[in-house]
């Protein structure tokens, strides 16, 4: 049986650290919404890829998913955007709501599958977008 590779790609960890830098020299909200998308979409990736969603989604899952959501959709990864959107409908559920633990899990094994390029629509839409250095 082959191993399936977990974790992010070069260019998309470069991105992040790129972004990280520039989010730690600016004040807040100094950043340009598209580099809030990339860092956003980064930092999600990343969580997702390294097993850590349930223990990050512990603090306002259903902002942070949304945030996810929108970062997604601007990038293009329709399929991740969906995912998302359905985990933050389950999470929004009055009557029975589902364990934050349960809905991280659906997505970490959703998203191992997902058919969006993620880093390729990462590093597109960093070079369309913005000039990191």
């Amino acid at each position: 049986m082959v191993e399936t590779w977990r974790g992010i790609y070069p260019i998309t960890a470069f991105v992040r650290d790129a972004l990280r830098k520039t989010a730690e020299s600016r004040p807040p909200g100094g950043m340009s919404l598209p580099e809030q998308t990339l860092l956003t979409a980064c930092d999600f990736w990343y969580v997702v890829n390294s097993g850590r969603l349930p223990e990050q989604l512990k603090t306002d899952p259903i902002v942070q998913l949304m945030s996810a959501q929108e970062a997604f959709a601007r990038l293009g990864a329709a399929r991740i955007a969906s995912t998302l959107r359905a985990a933050v409908a389950q999470l929004a559920r009055e009557h029975s709501p589902v364990p934050v633990q349960k809905i991280a899990a659906h997505i970490e094994e959703a998203l191992s599958r997902t058919e969006d390029p993620v880093d390729d629509l990462i590093a597109k839409f960093a070079v369309e977008h913005m000039r990191i250095t």
